[in-house]
């Protein structure tokens, strides 16, 4: 029976990683095919020029007003700066200076969408409605990931990432290339759902300016003379609304020292290396007339990917320790309750409630909700996956060992039939996969019931000393776990609630949330009358009125309860014993 259970949570964990990774579906191209498309790519990308063929003039007026005042005037024509405007950046361009031309970073913050009806509105129209984009006015959260690649041209670095808008009834994940200048600390990028080919063409034809123009083409044009070949032909995507965003970068430290002195009339520089990022972002699609911009005075909040890396590898190690001292505890208990008299004061619902818990945390590890993007991901999620399921085997082993010497009728009667089984593991296997749904639906979407059902998903999973506490009152028993396993197991199941809604350093990136607190208070208090039913008795909150006869010795039980079974079999063990002794001791006299 344990065995079936055990495949059965690995394949529903195996299935829940393949659905989250991409499939290369992409056609066959022959290689003349491949070659004709891309001497006409090549063609086309050397014909482009400013301003002829950009299409940053195209933009919205009220777009492409926020777009210049966002840009500075490093990377926007002449004619639209004066000397004000260049002493409005000289803040951010040193902050910029200070930080070097590394700009891998990661990016969390929130956006709004707006609907504008540009020069190509009626383009936009057609497309919008096929591809669906945010509604107006909706919000929700943005995650970027940003990596650089170097090049050739001086004080630029190429860009490429992800970019991931989620909002209620809404969700896209775009790939990112872009251009980053680090003298103004700005950079602009195009993003689609799947990168092709076009995709440099159309980064070009967004630049701001004829000198980003020219430098975003040479930059471009040396890297895929040797890396054309990596880019998906258009017509083998799936397309949807592609953006043009630009950003500009700063310093948390210098955004902090502006405020503090802008009363007194000066701006502090930062000198040091700053540990947090800022953005600014506005990304534009023009194939479906819609704008989604950071709101004014709410910058995306980011650290650099080495700090990020830092932070993914200590957090695995805490994960690793965690799970290995879950497991140690519960060897120890599995030790401290090995015979049927010990398993039947152990409520099998709190491993089984334990269970369900680990594997949703295990989801959230391997989903967009704790887990690490980049390359760290798929190292962590292997890593995660080996720890929680060599926690689980043994929890999971432990759980219906317990079961079966508290309802043997139920066993036996499911080795002839399926009432057993479905009794058993429908109910169990249903929970497992409403937790699952759960934390994807938090994790992956902005539904609003993820708010929610998540926090009565984590109300109902860390109630798991309830049954326990249940079972030591209705039979009168006490100290079936052992003091160390119930304060180490609830500890350590908290370490990750905690850290994801208390931890202001951690990957998720969320606020705190008091609400984590109060579900601390709550496991504590289950702890605290676990432990007065050991120091009171398991009925000390139950009236005297409601408190059935007490037997000064041990009750007279039905014989079909589970000590009495047990207590039948030792006795069947133990006359068969002594059987054979008689037998031994009549053959060794007969011999003498």
């Amino acid at each position: 029976m344990n065995r079936p259970l055990l495949y059965y949570i690995a394949l529903l964990i195996l299935i829940n990683i393949w659905l989250s990774w991409d499939n290369d579906d992409s056609p066959y191209h022959s290689p003349d095919e491949r070659a004709a498309y891309e001497r006409q790519w090549w063609a086309s990308f050397r014909s482009l020029e400013y301003p002829t063929n950009s299409t940053y003039a195209q933009l919205p007026k009220k777009v492409r007003s926020a777009v210049d005042k966002l840009m500075g005037p490093s990377l926007l024509p002449s004619n639209q700066t004066d000397a004000k405007t260049n002493d409005k950046y000289k803040e951010n361009n040193a902050a910029a200076a200070a930080r070097g031309s590394d700009i891998s970073s990661v990016f969390h913050g929130t956006w709004v969408a707006e609907h504008h009806d540009g020069s190509k509105a009626a383009h936009g129209d057609s497309r919008r409605g096929q591809f669906g984009r945010p509604a107006n006015g909706a919000s929700g959260r943005l995650a970027m990931e940003l990596q650089t690649i170097e090049s050739t041209v001086s004080g630029t670095q190429l860009l490429y990432g992800t970019v991931q808008i989620l909002a209620r009834g809404f969700s896209e994940k775009l790939s990112m290339h872009g251009m980053y200048w680090s003298e103004s600390d700005t950079a602009v990028l195009y993003g689609v759902r799947q990168m092709h080919a076009q995709a440099p063409v159309s980064l070009v034809r967004a630049m701001p300016s004829n000198e980003s123009f020219v430098q975003a083409k040479v930059a471009y044009g040396e890297r895929l003379a040797e890396r054309l070949a990596d880019y998906r032909m258009p017509a083998d995507v799936a397309r949807a609304c592609e953006y043009h965003l630009y950003m500009r970068f700063s310093s948390a430290e210098l955004a902090l020292s502006a405020s503090s002195a802008d009363s007194a009339g000066s701006v502090q520089m930062a000198h040091r290396r700053p540990s947090g990022l800022l953005a600014q972002t506005i990304m534009y699609s023009s194939d479906c007339s819609v704008s989604v911009a950071t709101p004014h005075g709410r910058p995306l909040s980011g650290i650099t990917a080495n700090t990020y890396q830092k932070r993914a590898s200590h957090y695995l190690r805490l994960v690793f320790a965690a799970m290995l001292a879950e497991l140690l505890l519960l060897v120890g208990q599995m030790r401290h309750a090995p015979t049927h008299a010990g398993m039947s004061k152990i409520s099998p619902y709190t491993l089984a409630m334990q269970i369900i818990l680990g594997c949703c945390i295990f989801v959230a590890h391997v989903s967009g909700g704790m887990a690490p993007s980049g390359d760290a991901q798929l190292a962590f999620t292997g890593a995660s996956f080996v720890v929680f399921t060599l926690s689980t085997m043994f929890a999971v082993y432990y759980m219906m060992s317990v079961w079966h010497v508290q309802h043997p009728a139920e066993t036996q009667e499911s080795a002839d039939g399926y009432r057993g089984v479905l009794k058993t593991y429908v109910p169990f296997y249903a929970s497992i996969a409403a937790g699952v749904l759960i934390v994807n639906l938090y994790t992956e979407t902005m539904h609003a019931l993820a708010g929610p059902l998540m926090a009565l998903l984590l109300a109902t999973a860390y109630s798991f000393w309830v049954p326990q506490i249940w079972r030591n009152a209705k039979r009168g028993t006490s100290r079936g776990l052992r003091k160390d396993y119930i304060l180490g197991t609830t500890a350590l199941y908290l370490l990750f609630p905690l850290y994801a809604f208390a931890c202001p350093q951690s990957l998720t990136f969320n606020q705190p949330s008091p609400f984590v607190w109060a579900l601390v208070v709550y496991s504590l208090a289950q702890v605290a009358v676990l432990a007065l039913q050991d120091l009171l008795g398991p009925r000390f909150f139950v009236p005297v009125s409601m408190l059935p006869e007490v037997y000064n010795y041990h009750p007279l039980l039905p014989p079909d309860d589970e000590e009495s079974l047990a207590d039948a079999e030792n006795e069947a063990e133990n006359e068969a014993e002594d059987e054979d002794e008689a037998e031994d001791g009549a053959e060794s006299n007969g011999e003498g």
